[in-house]
């Protein structure tokens, strides 16, 4: 049985959806990753412009 047109897209778009939400979570992981790493590190530096006000 051979997919129809529509059903590869369908199928490509939630491949898409996937990836994106892959992409998205590591961005998450890395991000928080290094705010646990840097942290205390970040509190420390004066004139820091990441730093919360």
């Amino acid at each position: 049985m051979h997919a129809t047109f529509l059903q590869k897209v369908i199928l490509c778009a939630i491949a898409g959806f996937f990836a994106a939400c892959l992409l998205q979570w590591g961005k998450v992981f890395v991000t928080g990753a290094d705010d646990a790493l840097n942290a205390g590190y970040r509190n420390t530096v004066p004139g820091d412009p990441l730093k919360p006000k």
